[in-house]
């Protein structure tokens, strides 16, 4: 089979020859004219005819796969793409690693994840609050916590006056309850979240309910840009948000040292975590189009407050006067 394809090659050779062969060589100088004018001639040969040629040969020698392929001209071949093998990308849905990057910032955005709120409603003069005080500053030590101590005032008259103690604080435990339907107030009492209160607590209790908020997406976005004192901030919602949420900022202070001299606690050395000193409220929003506010951290109005006082910001639901649930925090310092 090889030698029928060499003669149809030579056949085809021949006639692109053919006009060369005939053209008379001439001495001298004369012979680089000769060349281009045989060159020339070989140029204007009529390729049709050659192809007719080369299928008539083909043809007497019953070849007629290779005079297919000899009519059909490249371009005009079918090609098959290859298969793509499983997993690989397909190039008609590709991008770019620019857009895909582009995409990714897009869908995430910039973003400062939410701590978890663990509230504790708590006095000095208050025996069983001490083993609360140490789970609470165990869960300060987290990042992924934001732990909150208010000293309630109820307890005062047992023979301690707690000097951290606020009647807003205890009207806070109190509006959490009556949500609740709890008409009583009681301490330790830890509230998670905003939504899930916890009297006389166990640790594993407190734990599950931590982790369980922390298993929740975040609701919101948060950014925030400083300069100095001077913070500003915007929040946005990542979804539906209730109605009647407000933005508050907590100041706090991340250590205190207590030496009881009276009361149930006589004698005890407390060692307190995240104390609440003041409270106020920033804004009140409606959880749809983004909200921008500006915050001065420092002492602000209540100049009284120690220099190590620390600030959060509290994104939480409220039904009238009582709180609800808390649908961000943020630490400002």
């Amino acid at each position: 089979m090889p030698n029928i394809r060499h003669l149809a090659l030579i056949l085809l050779g021949l006639s692109l020859l053919a006009p060369a062969v005939h053209a008379d060589p001439v001495a001298g100088d004369a012979s680089h004219v000769a060349a281009e004018d045989s060159h020339d001639r070989v140029a204007q040969v009529d390729m049709g005819e050659v192809m007719e040629d080369v299928n008539a040969v083909l043809d007497a020698i019953g070849m007629t796969e290779l005079r297919e392929h000899a009519e059909t001209p490249p371009e005009a071949a079918e090609t098959t793409p290859a298969p793509r093998s499983e997993g690989a990308p397909d190039p008609a849905r590709a991008t770019t690693g620019g857009e895909r990057a582009t995409r990714s910032r897009d869908r995430a955005g910039p973003h400062i994840p939410s701590p978890v709120v663990v509230e504790l409603f708590t006095a000095q003069g208050c025996a069983d609050c001490v083993a609360a005080e140490d789970m609470l500053s165990d869960l300060a030590q987290r990042s992924d916590v934001l732990a909150l101590s208010w000293h309630v005032d109820y307890w005062d008259y047992l023979g301690w006056p707690d000097d951290l103690a606020r009647p807003e604080f205890s009207a806070r435990q109190r509006g959490y309850n009556l949500l609740r339907g709890a008409r009583s107030l009681f301490t330790p009492q830890f509230v998670i979240g905003g939504k899930t209160a916890i009297a006389r607590p166990a640790p594993a209790e407190v734990m599950r309910a931590v982790k369980h908020d922390l298993a929740e997406p975040d609701r919101l976005t948060i950014t925030r840009q400083q300069d100095g004192a001077q913070l500003a901030m915007e929040l946005t919602p990542r979804g539906p948000l209730p109605a009647g949420m407000v933005v508050q900022l907590v100041r706090f202070v991340p250590r205190r040292e207590v030496l009881v001299t009276a009361g149930e606690n006589r004698g005890r050395h407390l060692k307190l975590r995240n104390v609440v000193a003041a409270s106020e409220v920033l804004a009140s929003w409606n959880g749809k189009a983004p909200l921008r506010l500006r915050v001065t951290l420092g002492a602000g109005a209540a100049g009284d407050l120690p220099e190590d006082t620390r600030h959060a910001l509290l994104v939480q639901q409220m039904h009238g006067n009582h709180p609800g649930e808390i649908f961000a925090a943020l630490i400002l310092d």
